[in-house]
């Protein structure tokens, strides 16, 4: 199969460690937003529990780069495919996709996967060298 643009992600990816970044991502995400009510009590930090949780869960993610080529495209789409796999639980739970939350969590997965990618890659020639 030979889709446009797809040979271009591929090549810079390492499928297992993007597969096993993203179930941790599910993961973080869910617990964190079972653990919201409770959360929510901690005085600092409350208000803003889901998008902490979120953010975490995205450098988790992003920090899991195996020997991809490409650190930055490995953090950004384990990033991006466990925000996907818990989009549906998210739409469930609130009954509604808003479109605007949808773009700006993407973007967020992205930067902040993106940029764990990159210091684990910076990391891992670090110790190589």
């Amino acid at each position: 199969m030979n889709v446009p643009g797809f040979d271009w992600f591929s090549d810079r990816v390492d499928w297992v460690n993007l597969v096993r970044g993203a179930s941790i991502c599910f993961s973080v995400m869910v617990v964190g937003g079972l653990a919201a009510p409770l959360g929510a009590r901690v005085p600092v930090v409350g208000p803003a529990w889901l998008i902490l949780t979120a953010v975490l869960a995205f450098v988790v993610a992003g920090y899991r780069i195996g020997d991809a080529p490409d650190p930055r495209v490995q953090g950004a789409g384990a990033a991006v495919a466990g925000y996907l796999l818990v989009l549906p639980l998210t739409v469930l739970a609130t009954g509604a996709l808003d479109p605007q939350q949808l773009v700006l969590t993407l973007l967020t997965a992205i930067v902040m996967g993106g940029l764990a990618g990159h210091l684990a890659g910076r990391s891992r020639e670090r110790r190589a060298a």
